[in-house]
């Protein structure tokens, strides 16, 4: 999918995603087309949450890239209080799982020590970078793929390829209040 009028309702639903969760959540963006949500998040300060339409300049654990799939893919940050527990990018991953299971039941993973697998292959990603008193909390989530490039082919899947029929927002919908509340808790 390539056409950005899928993301044109995505500001009121963020926005209204945003008020629902409520602190430490305060404000939400769309951006159409970025670079990284994590470098456009970070300006926005403690409580902020960028959504992109597409994200092509991604980023994953030990500066690895994240593939861009063009507006297949759920690519979300967020900046919240920074912390001194390493293992919340964990508590993040399993969040996920949690949210997803009612969907895909006994089918989702955690592979240590940021990655949510689906019949064993990589499903989605969590990226935490810490610094000055603020954790930017960074996700990436394959929606609507039905194709990888070679090397991906064997390693990765959508929620789609699983048979799984959401949209991107209803994915952020769906996940992103169990993903605060693990960062509140852990």
């Amino acid at each position: 999918m390539t056409d950005l009028t899928s993301i044109v309702d995505w500001p009121d639903r963020v926005e209204a995603l945003v008020r629902h969760i409520g602190p430490p959540l305060v404000k939400g963006h769309v951006i159409a087309v970025c670079d990284s949500t994590q470098d456009s998040v970070r300006s926005m300060g403690q409580g902020g949450l960028v959504v992109a339409g597409r994200q092509v300049s991604g980023r994953g654990q030990r500066g690895n890239r994240w593939i861009d799939t063009g507006m297949d893919g759920l690519a979300f940050s967020l900046a919240l209080e920074a912390t001194s527990q390493p293992e919340r990018s964990r508590a993040l991953a399993e969040a996920i799982c949690t949210s997803l299971t009612p969907r895909c039941p006994g089918r989702l993973s955690v592979k240590l020590p940021n990655d949510v697998l689906l019949d064993g292959r990589k499903l989605a990603g969590v990226l935490v970078e810490q610094s000055d008193g603020l954790a930017v909390i960074g996700i990436g989530i394959n929606v609507t793929q039905d194709s990888w490039p070679v090397d991906l082919e064997h390693s990765a899947i959508s929620l789609a390829q699983a048979g799984v029929e959401m949209t991107r927002i209803e994915v952020l919908e769906q996940i992103l209040p169990g993903v605060v509340e693990a960062w509140r808790q852990a």
